[in-house]
Parts: C-alpha cells; structure tokens; sequence
C-alpha cells in the first residue's frame, strides 16, 4: 500500500481512523520526509512478507561473503541499493527527542489548518472545493461556469503562476478525475494561520486579476 504522505496518520491516536484497515496490508510505504518532517531522504517499507525482499533483490557476489552468524538483514540483499546512508538514524532521534506526541500534536494542528482553508474556499465567491478533503491536501478550482476545460486549466495555470512567483507559497495544478484543480496542501510544521490567510489574499487577487483580464477583452 502506497502510504508514503498520509499513514503517517497512524501516529495520531484521535485521527487514525483515516487510516482504518491499514494493518491488513501485506506492505506499506512510509516517507517520514513528507508529514514527519525529516530531512530528505527518509523511506520505509514495512513487509510482514520479507523473504520477498531477498528473493527480488539479492544477488550474490563472492566478493561480498555475509558475516558467520549473522542475525541482522543483510541491506546488499533486501534492496537495489548496497551501500547506504544511515538514513534511519534522523527518525529515530526525533522520536528519542520529541516522542510520539510530538507527532501526535503535528498532524492534529495541521489537520485543523486545512480544515481552516476548506472552509475558508466553501465561503468563497471565486473558488470551489473539487472533492471533500480526507488529509491537509485540499483540491478546489476556479467556479467553473462559463469556462471550458482547456479555460480552467490556463486559469489555473495562471493562478499558479501569480500565487507561487515571490517564493512565499506553494501550489499547484492538477488532475482530480480528468479536470485541472488547484492542490494546496499544509506539509511544513512552521506553517501557521497567517501563512494561509496569506494565501488566500494572493488565491482572491488572483482570481480578481483573471476577471479584469477578462472583462478588458470582452
């Protein structure tokens, strides 16, 4: 199971239902470099399947003999990449340092900023949501009347391009069964209200420089 940004939600004892049922699954796709803000890189793939690892990956090489004895995976046999990084070391001293709670408070704070954000594009004249939010990833769009699919996608573009070119903040355009939507999602643990109240002034004057563009051609 793809579960690289959102089973994170599993370390939240109020909002792991998001993440029902994910026990059942044979392996599961972790990247704590998403919503458990570790540095790049950070990947984990948990099996209850991990001869599978040894049978898709393992090559031998006389010239890399396992150590008599051994009890620990050999990592030149479970994966495509020898030598490594000890990546792992950055996740487990943030959980030494900061304990699950940390992470506990994380993704409920950041959960209640896009809450935020959702309600913030239902109240709004010029934008729409494109499907009810489950994670702190909303998908919305310009209201689509009187626009066509190739329209909404330039005026998306266009948005993209206004909101993004100081630096300041991040979206982007995509695809939400087969029509262009704007993705905003709340991923940095330094984000606060005022960053998305932020945003929505640049999404509204955006939106307000499409409509006088417009209304100059017309």
């Amino acid at each position: 199971m793809d579960g690289a940004y959102g089973a994170v939600a599993i370390f939240s004892n109020q909002h792991r239902d998001l993440v029902r049922g994910i026990e059942r699954a044979d392996s599961i796709t972790v990247d704590p470099h998403k919503w458990m803000a570790m540095p790049f890189a950070a990947g984990v793939i948990l099996t209850s399947h991990p001869e599978i690892l040894e049978r898709a990956f393992s090559v031998a090489a006389p010239y890399m003999p396992k150590a008599p004895g051994a009890q620990l995976p050999d990592n030149s046999r479970i994966s495509t990449q020898w030598t490594r990084r000890m990546n792992s070391l950055k996740l487990w001293l943030t959980l030494r340092v900061h304990g699950r709670q940390a992470y506990e408070e994380l993704i409920d704070r950041q959960l209640k900023l896009s809450r935020s954000f959702v309600a913030w594009v239902k109240a709004s004249d010029d934008f729409e949501l494109a499907v009810p939010p489950m994670l702190p990833i909303v998908t919305f769009r310009l209201q689509a009347a009187g626009r066509t699919s190739q329209q909404l996608a330039a005026d998306h573009d266009a948005i993209v391009e206004e909101v993004t070119r100081d630096g300041g903040r991040w979206i982007s355009e995509t695809k939400v069964r087969g029509g262009s939507v704007l993705r905003m999602m709340v991923i940095s643990y330094l984000t606060e209200e005022h960053h998305l109240q932020g945003l929505e002034l640049a999404l509204r004057n955006a939106a307000k420089h499409l409509t006088d563009r417009a209304k100059a051609r017309a």
